[in-house]
């Protein structure tokens, strides 16, 4: 009489499937997100501003300008937009020369900036015509001496896994700016970019209808860039999406605090990700300035450390900083 596999007890499970099932186990718990407003209560303050790295002159407008408008103009504490790399690219206007599109990008910065109530800063990096984007020396330089002078309390950097070189280099910089000031006590919010969504987002920036207009017209100051792409409605209807969305991530409630929908006033989102120092993903590849900065601050790893050492690349990269 043949005897059933069932009746002699299950089988051994095969080891493979338990390095996959590890891969999840090691993640965490289930993502929560709470109000942005709630953390950056502790890091902002007079001397202490919230500043926004943007790698183009819209980037700013489209990923947080509802957030830049509430700290700048409600909350009157200082807000620093900084234009990283201020170029000719993607200005559909030839009859203009290279100098005068460098002008019409800076211009249409410095007016999102007077929009939206916050300082405007050029640093205008060499880096922005060496290949991907890579800074000089005196980019580095100047990076951190501006940290260490203005000792933002809370910066916002794009995604780590941001397609854009551009993007990618700035929070690089953002990093690099972290350690060379020693602000260990700095909040890193990551900022949703259309280069990159953000991997694991757990902050949201709530936003009422006054606020989305000003939004969209933050946008539309950047005439060159919307020609091509126009992201008001693109970010409108992301916002409102966000909103419906963080409903669910947020445990069932309303981001107006209800625990039903009565309260129309917020009509989008802006989502972040607060960044903290994390073992499991410093490992990653690439790997994560933002991680390696955190790491280095809070004394988890030392400076020049074999972790922190860039993997070497192709000839063809062309990821080395020039002499």
């Amino acid at each position: 009489m043949s005897t059933s596999s069932s009746s002699k007890g299950a089988p051994a499970r095969r080891p493979e499937f338990d390095q996959l099932l590890d891969s999840v186990r090691v993640c965490g718990t289930h993502g929560h997100l709470v109000d942005v407003r709630e953390t950056l209560r502790s890091v902002l303050g007079p001397d202490r501003p919230l500043v926004m790295l943007c790698p183009h002159a819209d980037d700013g407008a489209i990923t947080a300008a509802c957030l830049i408008h509430e700290y700048a103009v409600r909350r009157g504490l200082p807000v620093v937009e900084i234009l990283v790399f201020a170029g000719e690219r993607n200005v559909a206007a030839p009859w203009l020369n290279t100098e005068k599109k460098v002008d019409v990008r800076e211009a249409e910065f410095r007016l999102e900036c007077s929009v939206l109530g916050a300082e405007a800063v050029c640093w205008n990096l060499e880096g922005y015509r060496t290949p991907g984007y890579q800074p000089t020396p005196k980019d580095v330089e100047n990076v951190v001496a501006w940290f260490s002078k203005r000792r933002p309390g809370a910066i916002i950097v794009p995604p780590a896994n941001d397609a854009h070189a551009a993007h990618r280099v700035t929070r690089a910089l953002g990093a690099v700016g972290l350690v060379g000031a020693g602000l260990g006590d700095a909040l890193v919010l990551t900022g949703w970019t259309p280069w990159g969504p953000l991997p694991e987002p757990n902050a949201y920036f709530s936003y009422d209808g006054e606020a989305e207009r000003t939004k969209e017209w933050a946008i539309h100051c950047h005439a060159s860039q919307i020609l091509l792409t126009d992201y008001t409605q693109y970010c409108s209807h992301l916002g409102r999406a966000y909103a419906a969305l963080t409903r669910e991530w947020a445990e069932g409630h309303s981001i107006s605090g209800r625990a039903h929908r009565t309260d129309d006033r917020f009509v989008g989102v802006e989502l972040f990700q607060i960044e903290s120092y994390d073992p499991q993903r410093r490992g990653n590849f690439p790997p994560d300035p933002i991680q390696m900065a955190l790491g280095m601050l809070g004394k988890h790893e030392p400076p020049g450390s074999a972790a922190s050492e860039p993997t070497p690349t192709k000839p063809t990269d062309a990821a080395t900083i020039p002499a």
